[in-house]
C-alpha cells in the first residue's frame, strides 16, 4: 500500500453529504472549483434508485476530480434516519492528487471511514495524517478475478462492471493498492451501483453491483464479469497477475525493479504493465534462449520504458548470454543473431555487451567464414553490421587457409576493401598471396574512394616488393607529395629499393602531381648504392627546373652526380637537350662537370646553335682532340661560322686559329671573310677575326690570303672604320703577302679600301696604307691603262704620282698615324727621296721628320738607314731643285 517517512504529513480535506431538502453538500473544510464540487456532489449519492425496502452495505467509491488538484476515496451509508427512501449520508476524503498518485494512504484513509455512526457535519474538519501502516491486506475469496484483470489490463482498456463479487471492498482495495502511480492517480471505481455511474463523461474505470441490477446495464459499454463464476484464463500473465493483486500480503501490479524499468515513459496505461510482465519473461528465458535479448532489446528500443534503466539491468545478462550464443545456437542462427543484435544495440552504451557480440562475431568469422560475408551482404543502413568489421576480420584473419583466400576472392568488392581496411593479419595474409593482390588491384578501382583509401592505407606498408604492383598502382595514385616520399623511405629502408617497379610507379606519381622535390629529398638521405641512383636518375627529367636541381644539391658528391647527369643528358631528345644546354648557367655547369670522354654529349652539344658561346668554345677545345678527322672537319665547319660571327673571351680566341686551321686548304678564304668582317659583325669581333685570319696556320692563311679582295670588299661594305689596330695591322699583313700570290686580288683590294682609309686620319690604320697604296703607286707609275677600278681613286689625274705624293704626305701630317709608315709607304713605292721632299717642304715638316726620324721601329735595317740617310742629304742641300 506504499509508506513516506514518518515526519511527512499529508492533510486531508473532509466533506459530508446528506439529505437536506435534497441532497447536497452539508459540511466541508475545504472549497473547491466549481466543477471538481460538482462531481463530488454527485458521486456522493446513491447510483440509482432503490426498490422499496431495498437495503445495501455501505461502500466507497474512488475518484478523482476533473482538475486533478485532489483525490478523492468517500464510503456512503443508506441514510434510515430520513423517512424518505434512498436518501444516503457520504464521507468524502479529499487528498492531494500528486500525493495519492505516489504514495496513497489508503489504510488510514479506509479508518477514517470505518465508522458504524453516521457522519455529521461536525466530521467535516481537516485533518492531518501522520502516520502509515504497512498493512497487509487478507486474500480475496474466489471470484472471477482472472477475467476482471485481464479486462482491466490484458486487453482493450474497456470499463468493467463486477456483478455479485464476494467482498468487492477488500477487492477494490487490493487493486487500488496494487496500481502503479500513473494509473492510481486516475482509476476510479465504486464498490457499489445500482447502474453506470460516469466522471467527466467517462464510466468508471470498475464498478460492483449485484446481479439484480444487470437490467441497468444493457448498454454498459464495457465489460461485464460474473464475480462468483469460475473462468480459464486466457492470457500468459494472467496467473501472475491475479497472484500479484488478490494473493500476496501486499498488492502490487508492478515491482520497484519494473517501476524502475517503466520510468516516466509510457506507464500511465495498462499496456505498461504488458511490457514489464513481457520483460520479466524474456529475461527469464535468457539463460536458456540467447535469442530472449533480441525482444528484451526491442522492448528497450520501444521507449515504453526507460532505456537507461532497461539497458542497466540488461547488459550483464545480454553479455552472458551471447557468449553462450555459439554453443546453442548453429552456426546459421548464431550469424543471424549477431546481425540482428547488432542492429538493436546500436547507439546504446554497452560496452561489456557489445564486447561479447564482438568475441562471438570473431569466433564465428574463424569458424563459419561464409556466414560472415553473407551477414555483410545485408543492408546495413544505419552501420550496424559495419561496426562488426573489425571483429570480423580480426577472426578471419585467424581462419583455416585456403578457405579464407578463396572466401576472398569471391566476395563482393566492397566486403574485401571494409575487411582490409581493418588492417591486421587478414591484411596480411592478402598481402601474401599473388591471387589477392590481382584482385586487391581491382577491388581499390571499384569501391568507393573513400573505403578504397582507407583499405590501401591498411595494405600499403605491406606492399615492398614489385609483385604487389598491381595492388599497389591504385593507392598510389592517391599519394600526395608526402605520402610519396615517406612511402618510398620505406620501401628504401625495408628493401634498400629492391622493388624497383614500385620504386618507378611512385616516382612517376610524383612526376604527375609536382612531388619530385620530395622524392629527391628522400632518396638523397638514403645511403648511396647503384640501386638508389638509378630511381634518383628516374626524379629527373632532362628540364631545366630538374638539372638545375642536380647542379646545385650540396648534399650529393660529384661522384653521385656526374653520371646522373650524363644519364639525364643522354635521355633528353634533341628539343629537350637543347633547351637546356641553352641556359647560360646549365651550360657552364655541363661544361666544367663533363669529362672528356663524354663524347657522345659533347658531339650533341656542339652541334647546337644555342649554345652559349663561351660553353660552345669549351666543347669544341675538349671534343676537337678526341674525334676522328672526318668528325673533326664537320665540327670545324660548323663551329668556325658561329665562332666569326660571336663575341666571347679574348681568352678563347686562340680556337679560331686551331678551327683555321682543322679547314687548312679546304677552307673557302672568301667564305670566311664574309662571314668574320661583313657588315652586321660587330666591330670588336670583326677585329678579332682579322687577327685569328692573319694568324691562322699556313694551309688556311694561304687562302684567306688568296682572297684579299673579299676581306677588301667585305671592310668597305661595313661603311665605316671602325677596326682595331692590331685588326688593322693584321689585315696589313695579309695584304702583304698578296703581293706574292694574289696580285690581281691585291690591286682590286688596295682601289675598295685606299678611298676611305686615306680619310680615317683618326683611325690607326697607317700600316694598311704603307701595304696598300705602294701597289696603287705602281699602277700609277705604268705607262699603260691602270685598271677601271684604280680612276675613281680622288687624286687620279695627268699627273698621277706626284698628286698621289702629295696626297699621301698630306694625309700622314694631318692625321693621328705612326710617321714612321710614311717611311715605310715611301720605301715600298721605292721613291723615297721625293716623298720625304714632299714632307720637308710641307707646312710643319721639319718637326714631323723628326717624328719620322724617331717612329722608325718596323723598317728593316736597310731601310731604316737608307730613311736617314735620305733625310740628311736633303737637310744639307737646301739648294738642290726639288722635284716632289
Amino acid at each position: 500500500m506504499g509508506s513516506w517517512p514518518l515526519n511527512n504529513v499529508i492533510t486531508a480535506e473532509v466533506q459530508v453529504h446528506g439529505y437536506r431538502k435534497g441532497h447536497q453538500l452539508l459540511a466541508s473544510s475545504v472549497v473547491l472549483l466549481k466543477d471538481d464540487q460538482a462531481v463530488v456532489d454527485r458521486l456522493s449519492d446513491v447510483a440509482g434508485p432503490l426498490r422499496p425496502r431495498e437495503q445495501f452495505e455501505p461502500y466507497l467509491s474512488a475518484y478523482p476530480l476533473p482538475s486533478g488538484a485532489y483525490y478523492v476515496v468517500a464510503r456512503t451509508w443508506q441514510d434510515q434516519a430520513v423517512a424518505r427512501a434512498g436518501c444516503v449520508r457520504t464521507k468524502s476524503i479529499l487528498i492531494d492528487g500528486q500525493t495519492w498518485s505516489r504514495t496513497p494512504p489508503l489504510a488510514l484513509i479506509v479508518r477514517l471511514l470505518d465508522s458504524t455512526r453516521l457522519p455529521t457535519e461536525i466530521d467535516a474538519a481537516r485533518i492531518e495524517l501522520t502516520e502509515q501502516f504497512d498493512e497487509r491486506l487478507p486474500p480475496t475469496p474466489d471470484f472471477g478475478a482472472s477475467e476482471l484483470l485481464e479486462a482491466l489490463f490484458l486487453e482493450d482498456a474497456k470499463p468493467v462492471v463486477v456483478f455479485d463479487a464476494p467482498a468487492p471492498e477488500l477487492i477494490a482495495l487490493r487493486l487500488l493498492t496494487a496500481l502503479w502511480p500513473d494509473i492510481r492517480r486516475r482509476f476510479a471505481l465504486s464498490t457499489f451501483a445500482l447502474s453506470p455511474r460516469k466522471i467527466g463523461g467517462r464510466d468508471l474505470d470498475l464498478v460492483f453491483a449485484p446481479s439484480n441490477a444487470k437490467s441497468k446495464f444493457a448498454d454498459w459499454p464495457g465489460r461485464r464479469v460474473d464475480g462468483r463464476s469460475g473462468q480459464t484464463d486466457r492470457h500468459r500473465w494472467t496467473g501472475a497477475i491475479v497472484r500479484r493483486v488478490f494473493t500476496e500480503p501486499v498488492p502490487q501490479l508492478l515491482s520497484d525493479s519494473e517501476m524502475d524499468l517503466l520510468g516516466s515513459s509510457g506507464a500511465d496505461n495498462a499496456a505498461a504493465l504488458r511490457i514489464a510482465l513481457l520483460w520479466d519473461e524474456l529475461l527469464d528465458k535468457l539463460d536458456r534462449t540467447p535469442s530472449a535479448a533480441l525482444g528484451l532489446l526491442d522492448i528497450a528500443n520501444s521507449g515504453m520504458v526507460s532505456k537507461s534503466a532497461a539497458l542497466k539491468a540488461l547488459e550483464p545478462r545480454l553479455a552472458e548470454a551471447t557468449r553462450r550464443a555459439a554453443d546453442k545456437l548453429s552456426p546459421d542462427d548464431a550469424w543471424d543473431y549477431v546481425g540482428a543484435i547488432a542492429r538493436k544495440m546500436q547507439g546504446h552504451r554497452m560496452h561489456a555487451a557489445k564486447l561479447g557480440v564482438d568475441h562471438l562475431a570473431a569466433h564465428l568469422a574463424e569458424r563459419a567464414p561464409e556466414g560472415a560475408v553473407s551477414l555483410l551482404r545485408q543492408p546495413d543502413p544505419k552501420g550496424a553490421i559495419d561496426d562488426l568489421i573489425p571483429s570480423i576480420a580480426k577472426g578471419l584473419g585467424k581462419g583455416a587457409a585456403p578457405d579464407i583466400e578463396r572466401l576472398l576472392l569471391s566476395a563482393p568488392a566492397d566486403i574485401v576493401a571494409r575487411l582490409v581496411s581493418q588492417g591486421g593479419p587478414l591484411t596480411s595474409r592478402v598481402a601474401k598471396d599473388d591471387a589477392l593482390i590481382g584482385r586487391m588491384g581491382v577491388v581499390l578501382n571499384e569501391v568507393e574512394q573513400e573505403l578504397a583509401n582507407r583499405a590501401g592505407m591498411k595494405l600499403l606498408p605491406l606492399l615492398v616488393e614489385d609483385r604487389h604492383l598491381a595492388a599497389a598502382v591504385p593507392i598510389f595514385l592517391q599519394l600526395d607529395a608526402e605520402g610519396i616520399a615517406t612511402e618510398l623511405r620505406w620501401l628504401g629502408d625495408t628493401s634498400d629499393f629492391k622493388a624497383r617497379r614500385l620504386s618507378s610507379a611512385l616516382i612517376d606519381r610524383a612526376r604527375e602531381i609536382g612531388g619530385l622535390p620530395d622524392v629527391r629529398d628522400v632518396l638523397v638521405s638514403s645511403g648511396a648504392s647503384s640501386r638508389r641512383n638509378e630511381l634518383l636518375a628516374q626524379t629527373i627529367d632532362p628540364v631545366k627546373i630538374d638539372l638545375l636541381w642536380l647542379l646545385d644539391d650540396s648534399h650529393l658528391s660529384q661522384t653521385a652526380s656526374l653520371p646522373l647527369l650524363m644519364t639525364v643528358l643522354r635521355r633528353a631528345d634533341e628539343k629537350q637537350f637543347e633547351a637546356l644546354l641553352s641556359d647560360p648557367a646549365i651550360s657552364k655547369c655541363v661544361v666544367e662537370l663533363l669529362p672528356d670522354d663524354a663524347i657522345d654529349i659533347l658531339t650533341r652539344a656542339v652541334m647546337l646553335d644555342s649554345l652559349p658561346m663561351e660553353a660552345y668554345i669549351r666543347v669544341i677545345q675538349s671534343l676537337i682532340p678526341r674525334v676522328d678527322e672526318t668528325r673533326k672537319f664537320e665540327i670545324a665547319g660548323r663551329g668556325l661560322g658561329r665562332c666569326l660571327r660571336s663575341r666571347f673571351d679574348d681568352n678563347r680566341a686562340v680556337v679560331l686559329p686551331a678551327l683555321l686551321g682543322i679547314l687548312g686548304a679546304q677552307l673557302e678564304g672568301g667564305w670566311v671573310v664574309r662571314v668574320g668582317l661583313e657588315r652586321g659583325v660587330e666591330a670588336a669581333v670583326a677585329s678579332r677575326n682579322l687577327v685569328a685570319f692573319e694568324k691562322a696556320p699556313s694551309a688556311a692563311r694561304k687562302r684567306i690570303v688568296k682572297a684579299v679582295d673579299e676581306i677588301a670588299r667585305a671592310l668597305q661594305g661595313r661603311h665605316a672604320v671602325d677596326l682595331t689596330e692590331a685588326a688593322n695591322d693584321a689585315c696589313a699583313r695579309l695584304m702583304l703577302d698578296a703581293e706574292v700570290t694574289s696580285r690581281k686580288a691585291l690591286v682590286d683590294a688596295a682601289g675598295w679600301l685606299m678611298p676611305s682609309l686615306i680619310q680615317a686620319r683618326a683611325q690607326p690604320v697607317s700600316l694598311l696604307i704603307a701595304a696598300l697604296f705602294p701597289v696603287i703607286y705602281r699602277e700609277l707609275a705604268k705607262a699603260d691603262e691602270v685598271p677601271d677600278l684604280l680612276k675613281f681613286i680622288p687624286f687620279f689625274d695627268w699627273d698621277r704620282c706626284k698628286t698621289a705624293r702629295y696626297e699621301l704626305v698630306r694625309a700622314f701630317m694631318s692625321s693621328s698615324w705612326k710617321a714612321g709608315d710614311l717611311a715605310l709607304t715611301a720605301c715600298r713605292c721605292d721613291d723615297l727621296e721625293r716623298i720625304l721632299k714632299r714632307v720637308f717642304h710641307s707646312y710643319g715638316g721639319l718637326e714631323y721628320v723628326a717624328r719620322l726620324e724617331n717612329d722608325l721601329d718596323r723598317l728593316k735595317e736597310d731601310d731604316r738607314r737608307l730613311v736617314k740617310r735620305t733625310i740628311s742629304e736633303i737637310r744639307a742641300d737646301r739648294s738642290y731643285r726639288l722635284d716632289w
